[in-house]
C-alpha cells in the first residue's frame, strides 16, 4: 500500500518579506560612505552586497546604468528613486 505523505512546508515559519522601497532606500544611503549624497560603483557593490546579492558587482553596474540619467558615473539623489525600483525589481528579501 501506499504511504501517505504530509505537506512538509512548516506554517508556523513566517517567509521572509520582501524589502520595501522605503528600506531598500535606506539601505542605500547608508552605503553613502563619503556622505556626498551620491552613490559611486564602488559603494552600490557594497550595498548589494548586503542586500544578499550573489554578483554584487554586476548588480552595481546594472543599477547604475539603470539610473544615472545623466551618465556621471554616480547616482545622485534625483536619480536615487530609478535605482531602488531596479532593486526592489530583484525581489531581495529580508534577512532572518
Amino acid at each position: 500500500m501506499g504511504r501517505i505523505v504530509k505537506d512538509q512546508t512548516d506554517t508556523k515559519t513566517p517567509k521572509p518579506m520582501k524589502l520595501t522601497e522605503d528600506q531598500i532606500k535606506k539601505i542605500f544611503k547608508k552605503y553613502d560612505v563619503n556622505n556626498d549624497n551620491q552613490l559611486s560603483k564602488e559603494e552600490l557593490k557594497k550595498a548589494f552586497h548586503y542586500l544578499g546579492s550573489i554578483i554584487p558587482g554586476i548588480r552595481a553596474s546594472r543599477g547604475l546604468h539603470h539610473a544615472d540619467a545623466n551618465k556621471d558615473g554616480v547616482v545622485d539623489e534625483g536619480e536615487m528613486n530609478e535605482l531602488v525600483k531596479y532593486a526592489v525589481g530583484l525581489g531581495f528579501k529580508v534577512k532572518a
